[in-house]
């Protein structure tokens, strides 16, 4: 036993895969967004009441690309389309995607503690049978529908800011019986939380309070695309595919994309690398040091 402390280094890991459809410029998830209301700034924001506590945060550049993409183009997906779209104009089809996918969220903990969403959830049923959604659709009123819009996108605005902020306040307290323009504030405060996102991140690190790395900028696992027979050092048994993969030349080029992306997003080269989902193998230890990277996470 010793009585020195232990020096511990927590590494957050800020994710999301690539959810843009190249063919119609829209998001065909809304995880980006909805995260990034939900779990991204506040996990900075609780640092400020904690100023002698450091941490180090890892930002994919797929990540930052997207958050981007919806602050500064006005980027949408289908999710937040139907949130926009009045109530009363909903067709059929619209309504049975809501009772499908407005749902989607932890119902302990982000649906039970709002009454009339749990309502509503139960009203189409926890057990989701998809055949049916179209002849319980018929069963949803226009505020129900409306309920239901607005209370998909509150329960995804992290604790946190529903207490801090006045109208989020008002809109948990009021419960139910929505209204449209109730809707389209709370659509503005998820903008304005997803804008707040880069900026906080860029001031905790100039005050020293925060670390940022980076992964290769779509998340690839390198040793794999270093070369898949890379899999037989630890596992020798495994089956692999009849023809070999072996492109180190793209692995080096998704290492030096994702350290370009962060600096041009912040203004400066990291020093630390998070290497998707902490793969790493000699010739991705090689590449990586090639980029000029000092540290790794594994």
């Amino acid at each position: 036993m010793t009585d020195s402390p232990l020096c511990i280094s927590f590494l957050w890991h800020m994710h999301q895969p690539y959810y843009k459809d190249p063919f119609t410029g829209l998001y065909r998830l809304p995880w980006v967004r909805l995260h990034g209301t939900k779990d991204y700034l506040d996990m900075a924001e609780i640092l400020l009441d904690f100023p002698e506590i450091r941490q180090t945060f890892n930002v994919t550049p797929s990540l930052l690309e997207q958050i981007v993409d919806y602050t500064e183009n006005r980027a949408e997906d289908r999710y937040l389309q139907l949130s926009v779209k009045k109530a009363s104009e909903l067709d059929i089809e619209d309504r049975t995607f809501i009772l499908e996918n407005f749902f989607l969220a932890n119902w302990e903990h982000m649906i039970k503690p709002f009454p009339r969403y749990f309502e509503l959830l139960m009203k189409r049923g926890a057990h989701l049978i998809r055949s049916e959604l179209k002849r319980m659709a018929q069963y949803f009123s226009v505020p129900d529908f409306l309920d239901l819009q607005v209370l998909f996108n509150l329960c995804w605005i992290d604790p946190m800011f529903r207490k801090k902020d006045p109208f989020l306040n008002t809109l948990v307290q009021k419960g139910r019986d929505y209204s449209e323009e109730d809707k389209l504030l709370l659509l503005e405060k998820q903008t304005y939380v997803l804008n707040e996102i880069i900026p906080r991140y860029r001031k905790m690190v100039t005050a020293g309070q925060i670390e940022l790395s980076v992964s290769p900028f779509f998340h690839p696992i390198l040793p794999l695309l270093c070369d898949t027979n890379a899999a037989k050092i630890a596992s020798p048994d495994i089956r692999l595919p009849q023809h070999r993969f072996s492109h180190p030349e793209d692995a080096q080029r998704q290492i030096r994309m994702g350290i370009e992306y962060f600096e041009k997003v912040f203004g400066y080269r990291p020093a630390g690398m998070w290497p998707s989902e902490g793969s790493v193998s000699a010739e991705v230890m090689r590449l990586v040091c090639r980029e000029g990277i000092r540290w790794i996470g594994t």
